[in-house]
């Protein structure tokens, strides 16, 4: 495929003309997702263009985010193909994340009102919408389950046949939870933090989706700092002990199916691994119960 070609096509549908825009610069290219640096009319932007229908759900996102006025990055524009954004490096007000920011108690503050907010308008938006969004529970299928057992050769471990007799009821405790959208990719590589540090906010929602609040407290506090993480929790609020009870089950569960659909099984999911060898996938079962 012609990258450049479609790229040019999608800047024309964005009313940009070719002949003012400079240095169109490649800056990442993965999964037929395609960032591109460009300089038009003096000002410095971003296109990202999406070749694979799965991944422009993220479009409609920024679309939502907007409308609900959760903190985002600046979009100029979009198609049904390709967003077009400020660029953060040459933001005057906002920097993107550094690896530090995971131990910065300030961030941590500024993050949890972000998470805090896209939770509470979450809420309110599924209330009044019936459209279908990605949901990370739905990997929890037996076939799934069947292909763990296989691939990690655990098939003789007590764990799943515990797992498979009550599934059912599992999931019917999940319905009980309040479903919110939830950002499932927590990661300094995706955080936008404001130069004074007084907001931060997440970028690149493809793994954006449904769930419960607490798959995302997980989530975020596992790459925080301890005392960070502890400051994000203070921030955030009350936490759902029962959401966080079946959460220790499905995010095992997920890691495990995510790696296991890969070709070579990732060392990120070794830790998830332990925990069906030792037994404490089998606790966290019996504790929802």
């Amino acid at each position: 495929m012609n990258v450049l070609k479609h790229i040019y096509q999608e800047l024309s549908l964005l009313g940009l003309s070719h002949d003012k825009i400079d240095n169109l610069k490649e800056i990442r290219n993965q999964n037929g997702v395609y960032l591109y640096r460009i300089k038009y009319k003096n000002k410095d932007l971003v296109i990202k263009y999406f070749e694979k229908d799965e991944f422009r759900r993220e479009i409609k996102y920024y679309e939502i985010l907007k409308s609900l006025d959760i903190p985002i990055i600046e979009v100029m524009g979009y198609t049904e193909n390709t967003l077009l954004m400020e660029d953060l490096d040459k933001s005057l007000h906002y920097r993107l994340g550094i690896e530090s920011d995971l131990s910065d108690i300030e961030v941590a503050k500024a993050l949890a009102s972000w998470y805090k907010k896209l939770h509470y308008e979450g809420v309110k938006f599924l209330k009044n919408n019936d459209r279908r969004f990605y949901k990370e529970i739905d990997y929890i299928t037996k076939e799934n389950l069947e292909l763990i057992m296989n691939k990690t050769n655990t098939r003789d471990n007590k764990v799943w046949q515990l797992l498979i007799e009550h599934l059912d009821l599992i999931f019917l405790k999940i319905e009980e939870f309040e479903e919110t959208f939830t950002y499932n990719d927590f990661y300094w590589t995706n955080l936008v933090v404001r130069k004074d540090k007084k907001e931060a906010f997440m970028f690149d929602y493809n793994m954006l989706g449904v769930g419960f609040r607490y798959s995302d407290i997980r989530n975020v506090c596992s790459s925080l700092s301890d005392e960070a993480g502890n400051i994000f929790i203070s921030e955030y609020g009350e936490i759902n002990q029962n959401e966080k009870k079946i959460d220790e089950v499905i995010s095992i569960l997920v890691s495990l199916i995510q790696a296991c659909k890969r070709d070579i099984f990732p060392n990120w999911a070794n830790e998830a691994l332990d925990k069906v060898d030792n037994g404490e996938l089998y606790k966290g079962i019996l504790n929802i119960l």
